[in-house]
């Protein structure tokens, strides 16, 4: 008798810590990541700024990023404690050494030739149908993540002034002619006395896991993505 106690207890711990197993992860799949970001550009000094955050789980993990001209701030957060402190200074000069002209020119032409030899094998490859399949369906699984990801959000001002109000007035009608793709996030504020650009950005968005798997998931086991995949492996040997 005692042991079917003990037998029942210990039934009734697992199918609890088995319950709260799949409810922990029921809630990582599906609980949004939420981001959101905010930027500025002023063209008179080169003056721009970007913050961004994102957080999961209620909060209890928290990731922001803040960059400006003269530094830039990575740091993520669980609960109250911070797990990755990274501060770093942005540099304008990179420093590189400049190769010998000849060398640059030897190398460029090494650099066309392959890449002539790899376009042709890859129009080559293409015309396989098993490739053509792969590359639509992958097409189809990136156009629906980027989709879902898409900023639910997106709101942009941007102040815009050139040489002279002619050339204003060119690139505010190149801008307007694609305004139907854009015209509930695009604020666009033409300046024909001024040459300036001021831009603002804000965005807000969320993504959940679940549909990053599942188009993961779906793209792993495609045999036609695999082995479009091996192929291209080949060619970068």
């Amino acid at each position: 008798m005692i042991a079917l106690q003990i037998l029942k207890m210990i039934g009734i711990i697992l199918v609890v810590i088995i319950g709260a197993l799949l409810l922990l992860i029921l809630i990582i799949l599906l609980a949004p990541i939420h981001y959101k970001a905010e930027g500025s550009y002023e063209d008179t000094d080169n003056k721009y700024e970007v913050n961004a955050k994102v957080n999961w789980l209620l909060h209890i993990i928290r990731v922001s990023f803040d960059m400006d001209k003269e530094k830039q701030d990575i740091a993520a957060k669980v609960l109250f404690f911070k797990v990755y402190p990274r501060p770093e200074k942005v540099s304008d000069t990179l420093g590189e050494r400049k190769a010998p002209e000849e060398g640059r020119i030897s190398k460029i032409k090494y650099q066309i030739s392959s890449l002539y030899v790899k376009i042709k094998r890859v129009v080559y490859m293409l015309n396989d149908e098993r490739d053509q399949a792969a590359v639509k369906e992958l097409l189809l699984r990136v156009k629906k993540l980027l989709w879902h990801i898409r900023p639910r959000k997106l709101d942009i001002d941007l102040k815009l002034g050139m040489d002279d109000p002619a050339t204003t007035g060119e690139a505010v009608g190149i801008i307007y002619s694609f305004y139907p793709v854009y015209t509930k996030h695009l604020h666009l504020t033409p300046d024909f006395d001024n040459k300036v650009i001021e831009a603002g950005l804000d965005l807000k968005g969320h993504i959940q896991l679940i549909f990053v798997i599942i188009a993961a998931l779906r793209i792993y086991f495609d045999k036609n993505i695999r082995r479009l995949y091996r192929q291209i492996q080949k060619l970068r040997e």
